[in-house]
């Protein structure tokens, strides 16, 4: 009798959860992305960057997001002699946690916005043979993170998004120098 109860009130929490699942909102779920800024020639900045993100929807237009990006290498100049194959510049990268907002324009077609923190760090490769300026460099540095994009839903489970990132200030205040990443993403959801 006391194990007909157990397994009776185990089935009546299983159906429960079974129907809340039915009931959570569309568009909502987990999402894991990844994606590359390709490099473009007309531009000094010539590293690749790449971004891994995941995140929760609570509802089709808002949920929250964690990432890391490498934002690449920029270029400061080259040395003149032996070191002229040699890039000199910052090596930035960070990690992300943001508030979304999606605006679906219909059909698969949507618009995104993101708002939020961004921890970055900064190292530097030597100006000159033998100095190093990363110790002049903030290790890490907190800055408020804001960016836009949009994206094509190709499957219901499967998109594409282009995106703009602005993570802030990457080093310190004499030394650093605004950070940000176009990328082109492919995302997942469960």
């Amino acid at each position: 009798m006391q194990a007909a109860r157990r397994l009776a009130a185990a089935l009546c929490a299983l159906c429960a959860t079974g129907a809340l699942a039915q009931v959570a909102a569309p568009g909502s779920g987990w999402y894991l992305g990844g994606g590359i800024r390709p490099v473009l020639p007309a531009v000094e900045d010539t590293d690749i960057g790449y971004r891994h993100f995941g995140g929760y929807r609570f509802t089709r237009h808002w949920g929250v997001e964690l990432g890391y990006s490498d934002l690449g290498r920029g270029n400061d100049g080259t040395e003149p002699g032996f070191l002229a194959h040699r890039k000199f510049g910052t090596q930035a990268s960070a990690w992300t946690l943001t508030g979304t907002g999606v605006l679906p324009l219909g059909g698969a077609f949507s618009l995104q916005g993101r708002l939020g923190l961004s921890v970055a760090s900064a190292d530097a490769t030597p100006a000159t043979p033998g100095a190093w300026i990363g110790s002049a460099l903030a290790r890490y540095r907190p800055t408020v993170l804001w960016g836009f994009g949009g994206q094509y839903d190709v499957t219901d489970s499967v998109g594409l998004r282009l995106d703009y990132n602005n993570f802030g200030r990457v080093g310190d205040d004499q030394n650093g120098a605004r950070s940000d990443l176009w990328s082109i993403n492919a995302v997942v959801r469960f």
